[in-house]
């Protein structure tokens, strides 16, 4: 597909990709419409305008591929698709990224909370999956994706420097493409800098 395949090479590149967060098919046109090189379907969004209700988890794998299929639809700039966790274990994880990988998605996001997760912008507190299984995911999304230049993103909600480049670099290990820290995470530059020379892979960074 043309759209992974141009965020490949902007990723080989190491040129940064600018895009803005969208709830549906048309704030992803108005996206499209200002002039961003991606648009990213947001789970606190999509949760919100879907349902009215926080970001939870409360929708279903399949409620979230439906509108996000409708954003694909719509632009023709990449779609980066939030996954949240993965909506259960491993197993789960590998039919989620077949489902969104054939909604022609360029990239997915999977994120190392239990299950359902909260919000890490508007939670006080966040319960986080061991490492062990953090990578388990990653590995089953790698493996389950029939189109190597589908993006694999590892998003991590670890609560400081130290614990989010431990586990960075063990997604790294198991085959993610990106990785994102929180971005109440990353207090300065500095430490963004570190995080990404650390993981060794470009990093994707959501400003909120």
């Amino acid at each position: 597909m043309q759209q992974r395949q141009w965020l490949r090479a902007r990723l080989a590149e190491r040129r940064t990709v600018w895009g803005a967060g969208c709830y549906d098919a048309l704030s992803a046109k108005l996206i499209e419409a200002a002039g961003f090189e991606a648009v990213l379907t947001s789970g606190f969004g999509i949760s919100a305008s879907f349902l009215g209700k926080p970001d939870v988890e409360l929708y279903t794998m399949t409620e979230n591929l439906a509108v996000t299929r409708q954003v694909v639809s719509t632009v023709k700039i990449p779609v980066i698709a939030d996954c949240d966790t993965g909506y259960g274990n491993a197993v789960n994880v590998m039919r989620t990224v077949r489902e969104f990988e054939q909604a022609g998605v360029a990239a997915v996001i999977l994120e190392d909370q239990v299950v359902p997760k909260r919000c890490p912008a508007i939670a006080n507190r966040i319960e986080l999956i061991p490492t062990g299984e953090g990578v388990a995911k990653i590995k089953a999304a790698v493996e389950a994706r029939r189109d190597p230049d589908l993006v694999i993103i590892a998003r991590t909600d670890a609560g400081t420097e130290a614990a989010a480049v431990e586990r960075a670099r063990a997604y790294v290990a198991a085959g993610a493409d990106m990785v994102q820290p929180i971005s109440k995470t990353m207090k300065d530059g500095a430490m963004l800098r570190r995080f990404g020379k650390a993981a060794g892979v470009p990093v994707s960074l959501q400003v909120l």
